[in-house]
C-alpha cells in the first residue's frame, strides 16, 4: 500500500490514491504540524501552540484523541513520553521529497539535470499556498518559508534554462516575476542578462534603471555590487556576456535524503554567470520562471512602455479546449480584427479570455492591455475616454501628457499601436460603441479580445463565440478541482445534484466548491439539500444567486454587513480602512470581515498598492447581489447591518475627507484654505490615520482611482463632502502632474457646490481649477478663474481664501513679467496668512517677494527674505513647504558664489522629491546642481544633471518646467562644443515660451540664443 502525505497545497493524505477522511479542521492542523517536523518528536505544548492560538485546558487530551483517530486511518502517528511524532517510514511525504530534489539540484553541475530535478520539485506543489492557507503563527510562518523556498527553486530552475541557452523564452517569465518581486535583485540580474542575450539590450538597461529606482524608493539602497557590475558590462556590450553552449560534463549523482554536499563547480559559480572575480561566464546566468504578470518595460524605441496588464488567471480551469483553440487561431491571425466571447453572467467568459491571453503573451511582444468595461451595469459602464487615458498611461504617456479631449486621446492611442503587436483585452463590454472607441485604427499586428454579456453584432468580428454552460462531466471536474476530486467521487449523486442546482455555471460552482473546501468535514448531500431551497435562487441565473446566498448565509454578521456596504460604493477597489468605515468598527475587526469575504470568494484580493495596502475588488455579480440585499437589510428591525444605504455612504465619505485632510496637513502643514469643515470628518479607528500621516503622497496616490470615483459618487450623495474631498486631495494630483485626475475631481466638486448653492465650495473649486489651468499654462483662463474665486471669497468675507487666490495670481504676474504687481500682491497677502496662522501660505507669500527681488538681480536683498520664508515654512512642521523654500534659498546661494551650501540644499531637495514623485521639484533640483557643476567647469556633470532635468520636464507635461532647464543646458552644450544642439534646444523652448507669454524666461532664452555661433 502507498501512503502519500501532502502539505505543498492543501493538507491531504491518500492511501493507494484514495483520499483519507481526515475529519475536521483540528485533525488537519495536528497532521500539518507533525508533518512539518516529520521524524522529530514535537512536545505536547508546542503542538498545542500550533493547533490553537490560545490552547484550551483540555488541549493535551484533545491531542491524544486526534492522534488516536489519525492512527486508526493508518497514519504513522505515535505518542511518546516527550510528545508526539510522525515517523513517515516508507510513506511519500511531498515536503521531504521537495527538500531532497532541491538538495540534489544543488549538488549537480549539469544544467539539464538541474532543470529536470527542479522541475520535478515544482511539480510537487498542488496549490499556490502551502498548508492550504491554515491560519496561525506556526503555519503562516512555515507557509511563508516554503513560499520563499519555492521561489528560490523557480529562480534556480530558470537559471538552468539560461545556462541551456533558453534566454529568449525566459524573458517573459522574468518580467512577470520581477513585477511581483521588484526588490529581489537576483531576479533583476537574471532578467537583465536574459534580455541582453536575447538581443534586447536597450530593454535590459531599462529594466536595470527601473529596478534601481524601485530599490531607492522601497529601501533607500543602491543595487548590490553584482547587479551594478552586470549593468556596466551590458552598457559596454561586453562580448563575454554572450551565451556559449556548456561543455559536456558529468551529471553527478542524485543524492539521497542524507546527501547534502554541493558539487564544487556549483558551489563557486557566481549567480550572474560570472566567476568569483567578475570574469566572463562560460554560460548564461539563470532566470526565474513562474508566469504571473509581465512588468511594463521600456519600448525599444524609447518612447513607450511595454504594458503587461493582464490580471492573474484562475488556477482551477477545466474544459473549453475547442473555444480556446478557436480564439487562439483568431488572435494569431487578427490583422486588426476582433474576437468576441459572449454568454450569460458567470459562464466563464473572463476566465477563458485570460487563459487564452496569458498563453499568447509571448506572441504579442509589445505588451498586453486590459480593462474591465463594467458593462454589467449600463449606468456604471466605463467611459471609453477614461479607459483611453489609462491605456495611454500604460503605454508610457505620463500624467498631463494624456490629452484632455477624447478624440485626441483616441488618435494618440491609435498612433502608439500602429506597427506594434499588442494584445488588447476588453472585459465585460457594454456596447459596440464602447468597444469601437478602443480599437486600433488600422489592420496590423495588434489583436483585440472582448467579453460581453450580450452579442455585439455591430462589430466586425473575426471570431464570435457564444459560450455555453459547462456540460455535466466538465462541471463535475471543476467542482472536483476546487473541493477535492476524492469528495466528488465519494458522493457522485450529491455532486451531480450540486452541479444541477448551480446551473452548471462556473461562478456558482466556484463559490460552492470554495464552501466545501473551507469545511472539509461537511458532506456534499447536506450542502445540496441546503441549496435546494428554490426561494434562495436567482430567477434567471439561479445557480449564481444560490451560490452567493449560500456563502452569504454562512458569513459572520460583520462580513454580511460589509458585503452590503461595499456593494454600495462606486470605487473600483478598496483598502481595509474603507471596510472599517463601512462597518464603523476598528481596523482589526474590518480586516477579519474582509478575510471572511475573501475566503468565501465574495471578494478578491487585487494585489498590493503603492502604499503597501492590500486592495480588495468585488465582482460585479456579487456587487449587484450586495446592493439587492442592502436596502431591506438596512431597514429591517434588528438587522444588525451597517444602517441605511445613504448613511453607510456618508460614513465612508466622512472617513475619506478625514484621511485626505490628514494627508494634506502632513504634506503641507494645513487644511486647504476655505475648508469650513461642513463634513463631519471622522475615522472609525485612529490606526487608519497612519498611512496619510506617514506617507501622504504615496498613500493618496495609491488611492487615486478610488478617490476619483468617490468624489463623483459624493456629488450625488453629499455635495459638501464632494467639494471638500476634491479640495483636500488636490495636492497629490498636483505633485504627480496628474492633470486629468485633477480636472475630474475639481469639476465634479464645482458642479456639486453650485448645485447646492454653496458659495464657499464654489470659490474653493474655482481657485483649484485656476491652479490646474496655471499648471497647464492656460494662463488667460487661469487668471479669470482665480480672479472670480478671489472675488467670491472677498464677498463672503473670507480673507484667508482670497489670499490663497491672490498668491496664485501673483505667480501669474511674475511669470508673465509683471514683477511690480506680483510684489504688491505678495506684500498684501503675507500678513493675512500670518494672522490666519497659515505657515504654508505665509512662506509662499514671502517667497514670492524674494523671487521678484531675485528676478530683478537683487540677490543680496532676496536671500534674507527667502531665508525668512524657509524658517516660516519649517515652523509649520511639514517637509514639503520647506523644500519649496529651500530651492530658492539654494539658488540665491549659488548666484552669490556659495556653491557648497547651494549644493547641499539642492541635494536635499532631490532626495525628497524623488521619494514623493514630484517631477517639477526633481527638475528644479537637477537644474540647480547642473548650474553648480557649470560654475565649477565640470561640463560632464552639468550635462548629466541638465539632461535629467530636461527629461523630467518632458514627463511632467508642463512646458514651463522643461523650458527652465534649457538656458543652462544650452550653455553646457556650447561648452562641450555642440553649438547645433544648443541652438535647436533654444529655438524649441523659445517657440513654447512665446505661446505661453512667459516674458522673463523668454528674455533669458533670446539672450542665450544670441550667444550661439551661427
Amino acid at each position: 500500500m502507498t501512503l502519500v502525505l501532502s502539505v505543498l497545497g492543501p493538507v491531504e493524505a491518500t492511501l493507494d490514491a484514495r483520499p483519507l477522511a481526515l475529519g475536521g479542521p483540528r485533525s488537519r492542523r495536528v497532521l500539518a504540524a507533525l508533518l512539518l517536523e516529520a521524524g522529530r518528536v514535537v512536545p505536547a505544548a508546542g503542538l498545542a501552540a500550533a493547533v490553537w492560538d490560545d490552547p484550551p485546558v483540555t488541549a493535551r487530551e484533545q491531542l491524544q484523541n486526534v492522534a488516536a483517530a489519525l492512527r486508526r486511518l493508518g497514519l504513522p502517528v505515535a505518542r511518546t513520553e516527550a510528545g508526539f511524532v510522525l515517523e513517515p517510514g516508507r510513506a511519500e511525504v511531498d515536503l521531504r521529497e521537495f527538500a531532497r530534489l532541491r538538495r540534489a539540484a544543488a549538488a549537480c553541475a549539469d544544467p539539464a539535470e538541474i532543470r529536470r530535478l527542479l522541475g520535478r520539485a515544482l511539480e510537487l506543489w498542488r496549490g499556490p499556498v502551502a498548508l492550504g492557507g491554515l491560519r496561525g503563527r506556526v503555519f503562516e510562518a512555515a507557509a511563508a518559508r516554503l513560499a520563499q523556498e519555492r521561489l528560490d527553486c523557480v529562480e534556480r530552475a530558470l537559471a538552468a534554462d539560461l545556462d541551456l541557452g533558453r534566454h529568449a523564452e525566459a524573458c517573459a517569465e522574468l518580467a512577470g516575476l520581477t513585477a511581483e518581486h521588484p526588490l529581489r535583485e537576483r531576479l533583476v540580474e537574471l532578467h537583465v542578462l536574459a534580455l541582453h542575450r536575447a538581443g534586447r539590450r536597450g530593454e535590459a538597461l531599462a529594466v536595470f534603471a527601473r529596478a534601481r529606482a524601485q530599490l531607492a524608493e522601497g529601501t533607500g539602497l543602491d543595487p548590490r555590487p553584482e547587479l551594478r557590475a552586470l549593468h556596466a558590462r551590458v552598457l559596454a556590450d561586453d562580448p563575454a556576456l554572450r551565451w556559449t553552449p556548456p561543455a559536456p560534463g558529468p551529471t553527478g549523482p542524485t543524492p539521497g535524503p542524507r546527501q547534502t554536499a554541493q558539487h564544487p563547480s556549483a558551489r563557486h559559480r557566481h549567480p550572474t554567470g560570472t566567476g568569483p572575480d567578475g570574469s566572463a561566464p562560460g554560460r548564461a546566468a539563470q532566470v526565474p520562471a513562474g508566469g504571473g504578470r509581465q512588468l511594463p518595460e521600456q519600448g525599444t524605441d524609447g518612447t513607450g512602455r511595454r504594458p503587461a496588464q493582464l490580471p492573474a488567471g484562475t488556477v482551477a480551469f477545466v474544459g473549453r479546449e475547442d473555444e480556446a483553440a478557436a480564439l487562439t487561431r483568431g488572435l494569431r491571425e487578427a490583422d486588426g480584427g476582433v474576437c468576441v466571447i459572449t454568454g450569460p453572467p458567470g459562464v466563464g467568459k473572463t476566465a477563458l479570455a485570460l487563459r487564452v491571453a496569458h498563453a499568447l503573451r509571448g506572441e504579442f511582444p509589445d505588451g498586453q492591455l486590459h480593462t474591465d468595461l463594467r458593462g454589467a451595469d449600463p449606468a456604471g459602464a466605463a467611459d471609453p475616454a477614461e479607459v483611453l487615458a489609462a491605456f495611454l498611461r500604460g503605454l508610457g504617456v505620463d500624467g498631463p501628457a494624456v490629452p484632455a479631449e477624447p478624440g485626441e486621446r483616441a488618435a494618440l492611442y491609435r498612433s502608439l499601436l500602429a506597427d506594434r503587436r499588442v494584445l488588447v483585452v476588453l472585459d465585460n463590454a457594454a456596447s459596440e460603441a464602447q468597444v469601437r472607441a478602443l480599437l486600433p485604427g488600422s489592420p496590423g499586428g495588434s489583436a483585440v479580445l472582448v467579453t460581453a454579456r450580450r452579442r455585439l453584432a455591430g462589430l466586425e468580428r473575426r471570431v464570435a463565440l457564444e459560450l455555453p454552460l459547462l456540460d455535466e462531466p466538465t462541471a463535475l471536474g471543476l467542482l472536483g478541482r476546487i473541493a477535492g476530486a476524492g469528495r466528488v467521487a465519494a458522493e457522485p449523486g450529491a455532486a451531480r445534484e450540486l452541479v444541477r442546482l448551480c446551473g452548471r455555471l462556473p461562478l456558482a460552482l466556484r463559490i460552492v466548491g470554495a464552501e466545501l473546501a473551507a469545511f472539509p468535514h461537511r458532506d456534499l448531500a447536506r450542502l445540496a439539500a441546503r441549496l435546494g431551497d428554490e426561494r434562495a435562487r436567482l430567477d434567471v441565473l439561479d445557480g449564481v444567486r444560490a451560490g452567493l446566498r449560500l456563502s452569504y448565509r454562512a458569513l459572520p454578521g460583520d462580513a454580511r454587513a460589509l458585503l452590503r456596504g461595499l456593494a454600495l460604493l462606486d470605487a473600483p477597489d478598496c483598502a481595509s480602512w474603507t471596510a472599517a468605515a463601512v462597518l464603523d468598527r476598528p481596523l482589526a475587526a474590518a480586516e477579519e470581515a474582509l478575510d471572511s469575504l475573501v475566503s468565501a470568494h465574495l471578494l478578491e484580493v487585487a494585489g498590493r498598492d503603492g502604499a503597501g495596502q492590500s486592495r480588495y475588488r468585488m465582482h460585479d455579480l456579487v456587487r449587484a447581489f450586495g446592493r439587492e440585499l442592502a436596502a431591506p437589510a438596512a431597514s429591517a428591525p434588528g438587522a444588525g447591518g451597517s444602517g441605511d444605504a445613504t448613511r453607510v455612504v456618508r460614513r465612508v465619505l466622512a472617513c475619506w475627507v478625514a484621511l485626505a485632510r490628514e494627508g494634506r496637513r502632513a504634506h503641507q502643514g494645513l487644511d486647504y484654505p476655505g475648508l469650513g469643515g461642513r463634513t463631519a470628518a471622522r475615522v472609525p479607528d485612529p490606526a487608519v490615520l497612519a498611512g496619510p500621516r506617514a506617507e501622504p503622497v504615496r498613500w493618496l496616490g495609491a488611492e487615486r482611482d478610488a478617490l476619483v470615483a468617490t468624489v463623483r459618487q459624493a456629488g450625488r450623495v453629499d455635495p459638501y463632502a464632494c467639494w471638500e474631498l476634491a479640495a483636500a486631495g488636490e495636492y497629490v494630483f498636483d505633485l504627480r502632474s496628474d492633470l486629468a485626475g485633477w480636472q475630474a475631481v475639481q469639476e465634479a466638486g464645482l458642479t456639486a457646490a453650485r448645485s447646492a448653492g454653496d458659495r464657499t465650495g464654489e470659490a474653493v473649486m474655482l481657485v483649484g481649477l485656476g491652479r490646474l489651468r496655471t499648471c497647464r499654462e492656460e494662463w488667460g483662463a487661469a487668471g479669470e478663474m482665480l480672479a472670480e474665486g478671489e472675488a467670491l471669497f472677498e464677498e463672503l468675507g473670507d480673507a484667508h481664501g482670497a489670499a490663497y487666490a491672490g498668491w496664485l495670481l501673483s505667480y501669474l504676474d511674475r511669470v508673465q513679467g509683471r514683477l511690480a504687481e506680483a510684489e504688491r500682491r505678495c506684500r498684501r497677502i503675507a500678513p493675512v496668512f500670518e494672522a490666519a496662522g497659515d505657515h504654508y501660505g505665509h512662506a509662499h507669500a514671502l517667497r514670492g517677494i524674494g523671487q521678484v527681488l531675485f528676478a530683478r538681480g537683487e540677490t543680496g536683498r532676496a536671500l534674507p527674505v527667502l531665508r525668512e520664508a524657509l524658517a516660516v515654512a519649517g515652523a509649520g512642521g511639514a517637509a514639503w513647504p520647506r523644500m519649496c523654500m529651500l530651492r530658492w534659498v539654494a539658488d540665491a546661494q549659488r548666484v552669490l558664489g556659495r556653491l557648497a551650501e547651494a549644493e547641499a540644499g539642492f541635494g536635499e531637495i532631490l532626495a525628497f522629491t524623488v521619494g514623493s514623485g514630484d517631477l517639477a521639484g526633481q527638475s528644479a533640483a537637477r537644474i540647480g546642481l547642473g548650474r553648480i557643476a557649470l560654475a565649477r567647469s565640470d561640463t560632464a556633470a552639468a550635462l548629466h544633471h541638465l539632461w535629467e532635468a530636461d527629461g523630467l520636464g518632458r514627463r511632467s507635461g508642463q512646458s514651463l518646467v522643461r523650458a527652465l532647464a534649457v538656458p543652462p543646458l544650452a550653455r553646457a552644450l556650447l561648452t562641450s562644443g555642440d553649438a547645433a544642439g544648443a541652438r535647436a534646444l533654444l529655438e524649441e523652448a523659445l517657440a513654447s515660451c512665446r505661446r505661453m507669454d512667459a516674458r522673463p524666461l523668454l528674455a533669458q532664452l533670446e539672450s542665450a540664443l544670441a550667444e550661439v555661433p551661427a
